[in-house]
């Protein structure tokens, strides 16, 4: 009589892992996990109630090894950055799960996951003398931008390139972030109401969640009146995300005409894509958790322009800086984008100073 494999839990969690942050939690079944690990689906019941179970002991397990390793290790910034480094290159799938997926999770799950989050963070940011949470962030954010991309990296080099976030000098003073408009005002085009109402809907709850209904209701018009400016609500999405993409690539393409040479494209382009993310939230959350709700043509073309848009900064660092590998280019670069990313979501951290100060310092760190 066959028996069952002591580490099957564990064979279980590591699949799912992965065909969550491949193809995404609506698109993974309980089979296509069970297949993976090559049992039938309904074993799989044996130990997880269902998909949103299975995802939350993921993510429950990522935690408890980034925490174990935290413990372990020294407790100088060094140390710190170092065994958070080696977890995040060794489970790269974590930060995309967390970020594009955590929405699937109870309200509880998700509180509770954002606890021992923040506590991470606070980890990382005890040894910091100067203003050690807000570097902590940036730390964080930049560590676990590896989880959006397959570059070769090591935990040495990932390590080096956090510390320009630890070392670089910020401003001396608290400073507050940039506040919004006071009285913003409504567009008269319905079709460009429906397009504002639905990514923010869309940025907010999460494709799946959002009706036609909702988005008609938010723009101030009937449900089927949506359909007089979109087909359905695929066309919408892909009508936000396209927007998201022309509107970063027609700020470079100005920066790449104007510039005095390399370093000053790269400075000002970066400069350019921190406006474009303090300025539409929405859609760079779009971009970053939405893409996977499209069809797969258009998943393609999607991702084959975000990662031309960066091929144009790693060009610009690698002639600014002619001996650095082109795998080590490419993460700078991602991992600069990805502390941007991270720091404008959040809304008492977006129009900060810091964050152009952090995204200057990995740019140009060694």
């Amino acid at each position: 009589m066959a028996t069952r494999p002591r580490d099957r839990r564990k064979q279980v969690l590591a699949a799912a892992a992965r065909l969550f942050w491949q193809h995404g939690f609506h698109r993974v079944g309980m089979s296509d996990i069970a297949a993976e690990v090559g049992i039938g689906a309904s074993a799989l019941y044996r130990h997880f109630r269902g998909k949103e179970d299975l995802l939350a002991a993921v993510i429950d397990e990522s935690l408890d090894w980034l925490e174990d390793a935290m413990a372990a290790a020294p407790a100088d910034v060094d140390g710190t950055i170092a065994a958070v480094s080696e977890v995040v290159l060794a489970r790269r799938e974590f930060g995309v799960l967390w970020d594009r997926e955590g929405s699937h999770l109870s309200p509880e799950q998700r509180r509770a996951v954002r606890r021992r989050l923040r506590a991470a963070v606070e980890r990382v940011a005890r040894p910091i003398a100067d203003q050690g949470l807000m570097r902590a962030r940036a730390v964080t954010a930049v560590l676990a931008s590896v989880s959006y991309h397959r570059y070769e990296i090591t935990a040495e080099q990932l390590r080096r390139i956090a510390e320009a976030l630890v070392t670089v000098e910020l401003p001396g003073v608290a400073t507050e972030a940039a506040t919004a408009g006071k009285d913003p005002q409504t567009p008269v085009s319905r079709r460009e109401a429906v397009l504002v109402a639905a990514a923010r809907l869309f940025a907010e709850r999460g494709f799946a969640s959002v009706s036609l209904a909702d988005v008609g209701a938010a723009a101030g018009i009937a449900a089927p009146s949506v359909y007089n400016h979109f087909a359905s609500k695929h066309d919408l999405l892909i009508a936000a995300l396209n927007r998201g993409t022309e509107s970063i690539w027609l700020s470079l393409h100005h920066v790449l005409r104007t510039a005095d040479g390399p370093a000053d494209a790269l400075d000002r382009a970066i400069d350019g894509y921190l406006s474009f993310a303090t300025d539409n939230p929405d859609l760079i959350r779009l971009l970053l958790a939405e893409v996977l709700n499209v069809p797969e043509e258009s998943q393609e073309t999607l991702a084959r322009t975000r990662r031309e848009y960066a091929a144009e900064f790693v060009a610009l660092l690698q002639r600014v800086r002619p001996g650095i590998a082109a795998d080590s280019a490419w993460a700078i670069v991602l991992g600069t984008f990805g502390v941007i990313n991270a720091m404008t979501q959040v809304p008492y951290l977006r129009g900060r100073p810091e964050i152009r100060i952090f995204a200057h310092a990995l740019l140009w760190s060694v």
